[in-house]
């Protein structure tokens, strides 16, 4: 279970935006595009942090996969709350790295789930294969405060 997100304002610094992404958001959307240029969207989650890198999985039998390797860049962006005056959202563009699988044994060490994931399908883990996002630019808004809150970031 990810931690809420705690009242945000201008002190917010890089460090504690990033951490903010993998303590308290899920899942977020990927933007990639294709080798035709054409948009596509994925879910995935956010596991784990090193430093200034975001670590997420991804399998290397999808398309997913296939767009992160060869067109890196990429937008995420995630939306936590049940209405909308009560939701706090995020925006981060990147450079997608694929690292070493030994961050795999770190995302099954912090997030159990991935393990029930992967329970029933023992080779779901010899096909994930791990990435890093380097982060470039973000945003973040909070509709939950008046005036809402918003703040940009650069790395």
């Amino acid at each position: 279970m990810r931690k809420p997100v705690p009242m945000l304002d201008s002190k917010l610094t890089n460090d504690e935006f990033l951490q903010l992404i993998v303590d308290s958001f899920q899942s977020v959307i990927f933007g990639t595009v294709d080798e035709n240029g054409d948009p596509h969207t994925n879910v995935a989650d956010i596991e784990v942090r090193d430093g200034d890198k975001l670590i997420f999985a991804t399998t290397y039998q999808k398309a997913f996969y296939n767009r992160l390797k060869n067109h890196p860049k990429i937008s995420i962006t995630a939306l936590k709350g049940d209405e909308t005056l009560d939701s706090v959202g995020f925006t981060l563009d990147g450079i997608a790295q694929e690292v070493d699988l030994k961050y795999l044994d770190e995302i099954f060490a912090k997030r159990p789930e991935m393990a029930q994931i992967s329970a029933n399908h023992s080779e779901r883990r010899e096909i994930l294969r791990p990435f890093a996002i380097v982060p470039v630019a973000g945003s973040i808004y909070d509709l939950r405060q008046q005036p809402i809150f918003q703040k940009g970031f650069k790395f």
